[in-house]
């Protein structure tokens, strides 16, 4: 479970000052790279925070 806590964090620091994500980051720079904003990213950043709660939230 902390692997999936820490990679998450990872990629919300990704964001920019907005809050918003691309398609694809260079994994070296840090630049965003493809469609920007990408609601895909997004869908994907909400879908992993809700697995993660769920997954905390049974973690008995």
């Amino acid at each position: 479970m902390a692997a999936a806590r820490d990679l998450f964090d990872h990629a919300v620091v990704c964001a920019n000052d907005v809050g918003l994500l691309a398609e694809e980051i260079d994994t070296g720079s840090g630049e965003m790279l493809g469609s920007f904003p990408q609601a895909l990213s997004h869908i994907g950043l909400i879908n992993a925070a809700w697995a993660i709660s769920e997954a905390e939230s049974t973690d008995d």
